[in-house]
């Protein structure tokens, strides 16, 4: 088993997902807020709007919550129309040989499910991944690590001790692979550079895939 983060591992949206936020909770409390006091690497959705809700004197509800999160999805679906996500190099053959391999391959994403396979779907990585955790489900993303491993267990995936491995792009992905005990692929494409992922526990970090057959062979290793 493979999981992987989306933003900053597998792609990048532009800002497409933070815009696409800012307009579904203006949606519904009718107020623009830049969240200029938010960062969005590593965060979660749920983690973010609870940030909101301290920092604004809100007190939303689940069923709140719910609208929220499907106006953010829908913003993200005409963003995303009008600007499809930049896959990271080297990801999509990463992922097919991968695939090919008979690896299953699951998210742990802070972003909610849907606005996942939206991301996913603009670049053609959403049919590598039948299941994972998402930031709808829990605000910490040690827990929707689980909740990714209850999925595939769910789904009929069954993991031996220590033969998985997540790739992230944050310490905070770098710190939920740990949890699960499995070694993490630090992916140095974003905010967080190479030092920063190693000194968070990353087993090993690369720029981006373009050299899948040596990833894939580390991994190999790794894995046993």
């Amino acid at each position: 088993m493979v999981l992987f983060d989306i933003d900053g591992t597998l792609l990048d949206t532009g800002g497409a997902g933070r815009e696409a936020f800012i307009r579904g909770l203006a949606r519904v409390t009718g107020a623009r807020d830049e969240l200029a006091y938010v960062s969005f690497a590593g965060n979660t959705d749920r983690k973010v709007l609870n940030q909101v809700m301290a920092a604004r004197g809100l007190r939303l509800g689940e069923e709140e919550i719910r609208r929220i999160f499907g106006e953010i999805a829908e913003e993200l679906r005409v963003l995303l129309r009008e600007n499809p996500a930049r896959a990271v190099a080297g990801a999509g053959s990463f992922l097919a040989q991968l695939a090919e391999a008979g690896v299953a391959l699951g998210l742990v994403t802070g972003n909610i499910r849907e606005c996942a396979y939206l991301k996913l779907g603009s670049v053609g990585f959403d049919r590598f991944f039948g299941f994972g955790g998402f930031g709808d489900e829990h605000a910490e993303r040690a827990k929707i690590a689980r909740s990714a491993l209850a999925a595939a267990k769910t789904a009929g995936i069954e993991v031996a001790e220590g033969g998985g491995c997540l790739v992230g792009d944050t310490p905070f992905d770098v710190a939920a692979g740990l949890e699960l005990g499995f070694p993490v692929i630090g992916v140095a494409s974003g905010k967080y550079g190479a030092e920063a992922l190693l000194a968070a526990g990353a087993s090993t970090v690369v720029a981006d895939y373009s050299d899948v057959g040596g990833l894939l062979d580390w991994m190999g290793k790794a894995l046993g």
